[in-house]
C-alpha cells in the first residue's frame, strides 16, 4: 500500500500531462496553450543557456535575502509582542491592519522612490515573508510551558538564558513551519514584483515571453518556477527534520 500511495502523485501528474498533450495536439486547446512536448523541448534547450540561469540567479538572490530579512524581523517582533504585553497591545492593531495588504500594492510607490531595482523586490518580498514568521513566533512563544518557564526563573536563569534554553527550543518547530510557508510566499512575491516592475529575474523573463507571444517559453518558465518552489520546500523539509530530530514530531518510533 505504501508503494502505491507514493506512486499516486506521479501517476496523477503523468495522466494530466498526457491529457494536456493530447488535447493540445488535437486542437481542443487554443494555440496559446502549446503541447507539453513543445514546452519540455524549449525548457531543455533553455537550461543549456546562461540567459535562463541568470534569471534564476536573480530570483534566488531576491528570495534568499528577502527571506533572511523577513525571518529576522518577524522573529524579533514576534518575541517582543509575545513577551511584553504592552508591546503586544501597541503593535497588534498595526500588524492586523498591514498583514492582509498584498505587497504589490506598495510597488508603484517603491518604483517611484527607488526605480526598477533589486532592492525593491527584496524589500517587498521581505514584508511578505515577515507575517508568517511573526505569527508562528507568537504561537511558539505562547506555547512555552508555564511550569517550565517558572522553574527556570526560580533556578535563577537570566532573561537571556531563559530565551536561549527555554523559549527557543519551544519556538524552533514553529519557526520550521513558518520558514516553509514564508519560503513559498517570498518566492511568489519576488516573481510577482519582478513581473510587474520589469526587474531582472524569472518574473521579468516570463513577462517578456508572454508579451511577445512565445508561448512554449512562457509555460516553460511557469513550469520552472513551480519546480523551483517544490525544490525549495523539500530542502526546508529536510533541514527541519535534521535540525528538529530531537523533537517528538520528528522522532522515528520503533514498532
Amino acid at each position: 500500500m505504501g508503494v502505491k500511495f507514493s506512486l499516486l502523485p506521479i501517476l496523477t501528474t503523468a495522466g494530466l500531462l498526457a491529457a494536456w498533450e493530447a488535447l493540445s495536439i488535437s486542437g481542443v486547446f487554443p494555440p496559446e496553450l502549446p503541447p507539453v512536448s513543445a514546452v519540455a523541448a524549449w525548457l531543455l534547450a533553455a537550461l543549456a543557456t546562461t540567459e535562463l540561469w541568470t534569471a534564476v540567479g536573480f530570483t534566488l538572490m531576491h528570495w534568499f535575502v528577502a527571506l533572511a530579512i523577513g525571518f529576522g524581523a518577524g522573529a524579533a517582533i514576534g518575541v517582543v509582542m509575545a513577551s511584553i504585553p504592552s508591546a503586544n497591545e501597541l503593535l497588534l492593531g498595526t500588524v492586523e491592519f498591514f498583514r492582509p495588504i498584498p505587497v504589490v500594492v506598495y510597488l508603484p510607490i517603491m518604483l517611484l522612490l527607488f526605480g526598477a531595482r533589486s532592492q525593491v523586490v527584496i524589500m517587498l518580498a521581505a514584508v511578505a515573508a515577515t507575517w508568517p514568521i511573526l505569527l508562528q513566533t507568537l504561537y511558539g512563544v505562547n506555547a512555552v510551558d508555564s511550569v517550565t518557564r517558572d522553574t527556570a526563573r526560580v533556578y535563577g536563569l537570566t532573561a537571556r538564558q531563559r530565551l536561549m534554553w527555554v523559549t527557543a527550543p519551544s519556538v524552533l518547530p514553529y519557526w520550521g513551519t513558518g520558514l516553509r510557508i514564508a519560503s513559498s510566499i517570498t518566492l511568489l512575491a519576488a516573481i510577482a514584483v519582478e513581473l510587474i516592475g520589469a526587474i531582472p529575474g524569472l518574473g521579468n523573463t516570463l513577462n517578456a515571453y508572454a508579451a511577445n507571444g512565445v508561448y512554449p517559453a512562457t509555460y516553460g518558465v511557469i513550469v520552472l518556477t513551480g519546480l523551483l518552489g517544490v525544490s525549495l520546500n523539500k530542502v526546508f523539509e529536510m533541514l527541519e527534520h535534521r535540525v528538529l530530530r530531537w523533537h517528538p514530531s520528528h522522532r522515528v518510533v520503533a514498532v
